[in-house]
């Protein structure tokens, strides 16, 4: 039956039966052997498949186009002045844009082509490679009619191609097998479909070029704030694939969020919370203007077990002085945090409990921080005093004050410039940690089994001195803030006891134990670096289904100093929750990277998914109780993962960072171990 069909389309969707959606694999850069079909393969093609698809091709060519209701030049009007008038900034949908027989077409030739998963600070999702035609494609004229005795002999030779040979050529052309898939992309790159997007949003001029590519979103995917601002672009368009037969609801998550400006911030400042929300309707095309410090927009996390399917693209400007609002190219944040430049109003108070360590800029041209070994400081006064340890002893495990126990960890650190410290608060410290935060996220809806809002809750958390941090294409997480310290935030003070709770610990630990100056002469015993000053410190709760940071470098350092990063994590930590935490499925991990010299794309940034040369140099899982030491300089990069709404908790840390000396390098350019 019909309806029984649909239910099977579903739970291939759900299982991925050839894109392997029912989970992520081992952490690693995508490559040829984890490339996979998105979708249901419920025919192989036979070897004569080959010769039809050009056949087939040309119909749908001539089939498959804009709706009809398009032409209409009233409606395009219309629409222009929906697009015009639209909040948070220009943008419009168009619905129907092919109609159900191109859509179901699209979709089905959508199973034929291969995905890869692909995951950077930015975002996760599947996706295939790029299906836009190409120059001589898109005027490529129809082959002339074969006369009957050459037909007869392709048909003879076409039975003698093995299938090897037609999987060689689906590689070389994606699309080969895809015809409706190839008509829609010519459709894309085609003067038609420029016309009708500079009727519907006056954009102006617009090259011939078209970027193209379908993406896939399973359960946990997303995609974080950001303007798309990137060379030529000018116009971003959407196309919707989602089944036509069960509508896309806002509690399944994959809603396309726009965000406004940030009220009282500087130009290009978007808000920490989206004011709109494009659902994914199938079927429908999402359009608006790429402008710099403006076009801000992210999608929310899946939260569904079938795949949010689309296909996106951007037009272009036939030159970088044509494209929307050249003017204020110094505001297009994207290609800011690329190019490892500080993008506008990303300033904060140096000092102040809300900075912007983790998530300033994005260039990364060295790592020599994690690839040397520290030095001995030259100071007067070694090792711990009495009054010293007297302090440490009110806050640190027993262990952790032991001679021979501090010798190893700085023997550790000096090998690898990093270390990771386990159990290291006393465990009635750590218990009552843990107890305020399960009673803080029980309160928020973030405990394990809590029912889900329809649309996540941005300011769940923010009272009790707790207060959201932006802005969005840099950072989002709530932050503890007492009226002297001063910084980019946004939020509620109302105060909740459970909250309150939490941000007395927190106090405390941060005031007995990481403001003491015990603490910076014991960080000296264990990684042999005196930390400079008191340093600038954090108390940050990263909460499921909302916050992050993006990969950047520090702006705090002197440019050719170095700082010592000390992090203490909390997180619930049952058997079962570490077993998440450990995996990185679910987020909230802290990465150290080092991007290339080079000007980078988005795609580009995949460093902290390669093999351990293109790695991270390192990746801490949230583990509870654990203090992470690394030495960086201020051009390595690190970030928080976005932490997923299936995260066994909230990630509560003291981020912590300390001025050093530059280390001598004491080997050669090795690259310090990753994770």
């Amino acid at each position: 039956s019909t309806r029984a069909k649909i239910q099977k389309q579903q739970q291939n969707m759900k299982q991925g039966t050839s894109l392997r959606f029912s989970g992520r694999r081992k952490r690693q850069r995508p490559n040829s052997s984890s490339r996979a079909a998105t979708g249901a393969i419920t025919e192989v093609p036979g070897p004569c498949a080959a010769e039809e698809a050009p056949k087939l091709a040309d119909t749908l060519a001539n089939s498959l186009t804009v709706h009809s209701k398009w032409s209409d030049t009233s409606l395009r009007s219309t629409t222009l002045a929906e697009f015009t008038t639209a909040e948070p900034y220009r943008h419009v949908v168009l619905r129907p844009f092919l109609g159900d027989a191109g859509l179901r077409a699209v979709r089905a030739d959508l199973e034929r082509l291969d995905a890869v998963e692909k995951e950077t600070d930015l975002f996760r999702f599947f996706q295939t490679c790029d299906l836009a035609p190409r120059p001589s494609e898109q005027t490529q004229p129809a082959p002339a009619a074969s006369n009957n005795k050459k037909k007869k002999l392709q048909r003879r030779q076409s039975k003698k191609r093995c299938a090897s040979d037609v999987a060689s050529s689906a590689r070389a052309n994606p699309l080969a097998q895809a015809p409706a898939l190839g008509a829609l992309a010519q459709l894309f790159a085609s003067d038609h479909f420029r016309s009708l997007c500079q009727d519907v949003t006056q954009c102006g001029d617009l090259a011939e070029r078209v970027d193209l590519s379908a993406q896939i979103y399973c359960r946990g995917a997303h995609l974080l704030c950001h303007d798309d601002v990137i060379g030529t672009r000018k116009l971003s368009f959407i196309y919707y694939l989602t089944d036509p037969d069960d509508e896309w609801e806002a509690a399944e998550g994959g809603a396309l969020e726009l965000y406004p400006d940030a009220p009282g911030e500087p130009p290009g400042t978007p808000s920490s919370i989206p004011s709109k929300e494009v659902l994914p309707l199938a079927d429908s095309l999402a359009i608006f203007l790429v402008e710099p410090g403006v076009s801000f927009h992210a999608v929310r996390e899946i939260r569904t077990e079938r795949a949010r399917v689309s296909l996106q693209g951007w037009l272009h400007a036939p030159s970088l002085e044509l494209t929307e609002g050249f003017q204020k190219r110094n505001l297009a944040t994207l290609q800011q945090i690329l190019l490892g430049r500080k993008p506008a109003g990303s300033s904060v108070a140096v000092g102040s409990n809300c900075s912007d360590h983790g998530a300033e800029t994005s260039d990364s041209k060295n790592k020599k921080a994690l690839e040397a070994g520290p030095r001995a400081c030259e100071e007067s006064s070694d090792g711990l005093s009495a009054d010293d340890i007297a302090v440490l002893q009110q806050w640190l495990a027993p262990e952790y004050l032991d001679v021979a126990h501090l010798k190893a960890i700085a023997d550790r650190f000096g090998d690898a410039s990093y270390a990771l410290l386990t159990n290291i608060l006393r465990e009635d410290i750590s218990a009552r940690l843990s107890d305020a935060l399960r009673s803080a996220d029980a309160m928020d809806g973030f405990a394990p089994g809590a029912i889900e809002t329809p649309i996540p809750q941005y300011g769940a958390g923010a009272t009790a001195g707790w207060q959201i941090v932006g802005p969005p294409h840099l950072r989002r997480y709530l932050c503890l803030r007492t009226e002297e310290r001063s910084g980019n935030c946004d939020g509620t003070t109302d105060g909740e006891e459970g909250h309150q709770q939490l941000a007395t610990l927190l106090r405390q630990v941060e005031a007995g134990l990481f403001e003491s100056g015990a603490f910076r002469k014991w960080l000296k015993a264990c990684t042999q670096l005196m930390p400079h000053g008191a340093g600038r410190l954090e108390l940050r709760r990263f909460r499921p289904g909302l916050d992050y940071t993006v990969a950047a470098r520090s702006v705090m350092a002197a440019p050719e100093g170095a700082e010592l990063d000390a992090t203490l994590v909390f997180v619930r930590g049952d058997a079962a929750a570490a077993k998440h935490w450990e995996s990185e499925d679910v987020g909230g991990f802290e990465s150290y990277l080092a991007a290339d010299d080079a000007d980078e794309t988005v795609e580009a940034q995949e460093v902290y998914r390669g093999n351990e040369a293109e790695g991270p140099l390192v990746n801490f899982p949230a583990t509870n109780n654990a203090l992470a030491l690394v030495l960086r300089d201020p051009q390595t990069m690190r970030f928080v993962k976005y932490l997923s709404r299936d995260a066994p908790s909230s990630r509560l840390d003291i981020a912590a960072s300390f001025d050093v000396d530059m280390p001598t390098s004491s080997s050669s350019e090795e690259d310090a171990p990753g994770s």
